[in-house]
């Protein structure tokens, strides 16, 4: 009850009783008629790394993205907490993270659990000599574990094109909010929590964004099953 009342606090309710509908999709939509150009997504990576000037993979990430034409913007640190503080309120727009496991103050782990605290949503892919730690790459759902060592060209260029295809599949799975003549698009990957208070649900997602509509939590829940998320409360889901 608790954490409950934590997350009410940030609950603003209309009362304006208007019925909404939920749409789930998993294909491209197309964008509102007054935005008749498509939008080309730019993909977001972060690449950490100690020693970063003459690591090798860096330039095999940019001749791979440059390959096959990815519209990316790479932003590049050698030091971790450096990065935290740098993209501090922006995790939510990062698609694909490559990373040290150890850095001097932090571990590469615990980088991981900080910017999904703060919204991260993309796919991480741990780069690093160290065999024995890949067990802990689980428990933050990494994307990937990288022995440098074992690692060629070709390997490295499959195991970050498949991490590219998944965050662009989470790109495409989208649901369709509506309320009293509102609409919004929000990617599932994009969202947060959802909070309930008399059927009013409150989604929250992106950097402090929120949408209010009236709906039932078991009908959420229902359409989000399989997505990562976790019902904690009768009147709160949140991604995990």
């Amino acid at each position: 009850m608790r954490f409950s009342n934590f997350f009410l606090r940030f609950m603003t309710v209309r009362r304006t009783r208007k019925e909404i509908s939920i749409k789930m999709k998993t294909d491209k939509i197309e964008l509102p008629d007054k935005r008749k150009m498509q939008e080309v997504k730019v993909m977001n990576i972060i690449f950490c790394k100690k020693d970063v000037a003459r690591d090798r993979h860096l330039p095999m990430l940019q001749a791979f993205v440059k390959k096959n034409n990815y519209q990316t913007d790479i932003r590049v640190f050698g030091d971790a907490e450096d990065m935290l503080f740098k993209i501090s309120d922006i995790e939510y727009s990062i698609d694909l993270l490559l990373l040290d496991v150890s850095f001097p103050n932090i571990t590469g782990f615990e980088v991981v659990n900080r910017m999904k605290k703060n919204g991260f949503r993309g796919e991480a892919i741990f780069l690093t000599d160290i065999p024995d730690q890949w067990d802990r790459a689980f428990d933050v759902q990494a994307f990937h574990y990288v022995l440098e060592s074992n690692c060629t060209k070709e390997r490295f260029e499959d195991i970050v094109g498949r991490a590219i295809l998944e965050s662009e599949k989470k790109q495409q799975d989208t649901i369709v909010f509506t309320c009293a003549g509102e609409r919004v698009i929000v990617p599932v990957r994009d969202i947060s929590y959802f909070m309930v208070t008399d059927r009013w649900v409150t989604v929250h997602y992106g950097h402090n964004q929120s949408f209010e509509f009236f709906s039932r939590m078991g009908k959420i829940e229902q359409h989000l099953t399989g997505r990562g998320f976790v019902r904690i409360h009768r009147s709160c889901i949140v991604s995990v």
